[in-house]
């Protein structure tokens, strides 16, 4: 009879565990990636400096930014090698300099 009360007991206290539930999701915050800026290439997003061009190459780093139309210029010793405006709305959207 013991036995029976210990092994209720167990399976009690077993089968009333709470649940676990893991959720993971996916980052669609609009994002932009740099293909091919030279490593002395500085980034500009609106008129602002944020780094260098090719650390943002989207392997494994983008450049986040807010939905929207940016102007985005990629600035090579002084000199625009690139400039353009650009409507992000989500996910990744990726500039190749040539």
């Amino acid at each position: 009879m013991r036995y029976f009360y210990i092994m209720t007991v167990l399976l009690f206290t077993l089968g009333c565990s709470m649940p676990s539930t893991t959720v993971r999701s996916i980052d669609s915050r609009p994002s932009i990636a740099i293909k091919g800026a030279s490593t002395a290439a500085d980034l500009l997003i609106d008129g602002l400096n944020v780094g260098k061009a090719e650390a943002y190459n989207g392997d494994p780093k983008t450049m986040v930014i807010e939905p929207g139309t940016h102007r985005v210029s990629i600035v090579e010793n002084g000199n625009v090698v690139y400039e353009q405006s650009i409507f992000v709305e989500s996910e990744l959207k990726t500039i190749t300099v040539r």
